[in-house]
């Protein structure tokens, strides 16, 4: 007799829509597995399936095998938070993000410091800066791309490359920024 039940698990190193097709179609082909839902925003995954069939080290092997892992699971109680706090946090963070692009651009670009850091600076040592402050993201491209899969980093990476052609190692460096505040 079957024993069919809905778990939720929580997913790690998701980043986007592509991963979560991985993680749902690594898992929907164990035995027992009737239906799987991915969230990339819950980080989570919603599983139906038949605990007689399939048992959860099964799963963690085939998300682990995706190229992704389920965190151990720590219940914590819920703390609650006033819709008020919420929204000045999330407004503040808003616009402190928004101060600090603009604060790049206005004194990189348009007071020329990209352009003499680029001149003053030698280009390996800026190639060197952009390697070491992009590593943990570079891995998981090249990690990803052996997988034959693309992430939302794979493009940020071409940016990257492509700054470095042209000679442009401080551009290279501030997506490269980006993209670690990202993870």
């Amino acid at each position: 007799m079957s024993q069919i039940q809905t778990i939720e698990i929580p997913i790690a190193g998701m980043d986007c829509t592509e991963c979560t097709q991985h993680i749902q179609h690594a898992i929907e082909k164990l035995p027992g597995v009737q239906k799987v839902n991915v969230f990339l925003a819950a980080e989570k995954a919603v599983i139906e399936m038949d605990f007689a069939q399939v048992n959860l080290p099964a799963i963690r092997s085939a998300v682990v095998g995706a190229g992704y892992s389920i965190p151990e699971i720590v219940p914590t109680p819920p703390v609650p938070v006033s819709t008020g706090d919420f929204n000045r946090k999330l407004t503040l963070l808003l616009a402190g993000l928004f101060a600090g692009v603009m604060g790049i651009v206005i004194v990189g670009e348009w007071m020329g410091l990209f352009e003499l850091l680029n001149k003053r600076i030698p280009f390996v040592i800026g190639l060197l800066v952009v390697i070491a402050g992009g590593y943990p993201v570079f891995l998981n491209v090249i990690r990803a791309t052996l997988k034959r899969q693309v992430i939302s980093h794979t493009l940020m990476t071409v940016g990257v490359l492509a700054a470095l052609v042209v000679g442009e190692w401080v551009t290279a460096f501030i997506v490269v920024l980006f993209m670690r505040v990202g993870d």
